[in-house]
């Protein structure tokens, strides 16, 4: 890292720092602070919930997807009729789906179903040799089924891959918002240096920097920030007393003070 240069740390006073930038007026009021929500917390927010929800739309279409097909599995384990064909094949992804068809009172019936690796070979013989067996229901020939295994046999993760990332975004998310909150109302105020400035990964910009919190210890801090700022800039910092570790680049994300 680049030598430092001397940092003054600016309070809630507003004296300006050598560079001559100074805090914001409606950092300056007694602490707790008036706040508000910021436009970019609202739209982190919004945009948070389309994807939670398409998360769990996508999640609760599966979990019906699952009980749909053990209702049917279990009706065709007590009802099911059996019939031998030779159309079928493996395919998909790694020949991970059989597809197939029979013939049942002189129609034609299609169906797919995820394949068990140990059974690819067995399959690839059926194409070559007939006598691939599917169980079916008389009364509705579209609800069929490979006979020689059940879904169950493919363990799918989906479902909890799915509720995890749900938990995941939203424990990240309500902890930067519990953090803005505290700093937003609590955080002492001072100005520090851009140490450095980079595309985040969500498009936004991310800056690294440095400042002199209450005791002069020089401390380092990163966050996103709504424009880009060049390399020594000045800009305005906000950490707390009892934590100076735990800071941010104002204006921050989620909330800011009212003036």
């Amino acid at each position: 890292m680049q030598p430092a240069m001397t940092l003054r740390g600016t309070m809630t006073d507003g004296t300006p720092s050598i560079g001559g930038m100074s805090v914001p007026p409606e950092l300056r009021h007694p602490l707790p602070r008036r706040i508000r929500l910021a436009a970019r917390g609202i739209y982190y927010l919004a945009g948070s919930t389309v994807v939670s929800a398409l998360l769990v739309a996508f999640l609760c279409a599966d979990v019906l997807k699952t009980s749909k097909a053990r209702r049917n599995g279990a009706e065709l384990a007590s009802d099911g009729q059996v019939v031998l064909t030779s159309d079928v094949h493996a395919g998909g992804m790694h020949s991970a789906t059989v597809y197939y068809s029979f013939m049942f009172k002189g129609a034609t019936y299609h169906g797919e179903s995820l394949l068990p690796r140990r059974y690819l070979k067995r399959v690839e013989n059926y194409s070559r040799s007939g006598g691939f067996s599917i169980v079916f229901l008389a009364r509705d020939p579209s609800i069929n089924h490979p006979n020689d295994w059940r879904d169950d046999e493919s363990y799918s993760i989906l479902p909890f891959l799915l509720a995890s990332l749900v938990i995941l975004q939203w424990y990240v998310l309500i902890r930067f918002i519990v953090q803005d909150l505290r700093l937003a109302r609590d955080g002492v105020a001072v100005i520090g240096r851009v140490t450095r400035c980079s595309l985040a990964r969500n498009g936004g910009i991310r800056l690294k920097y440095e400042f002199r919190d209450s005791e002069d210890l020089l401390m380092e801090g990163s966050g996103e920030y709504p424009v880009r700022r060049k390399q020594d800039e000045e800009i305005c910092v906000l950490f707390l007393p009892e934590n100076s570790a735990a800071n941010r680049p104002y204006p921050l994300v989620f909330f800011q003070a009212t003036r």
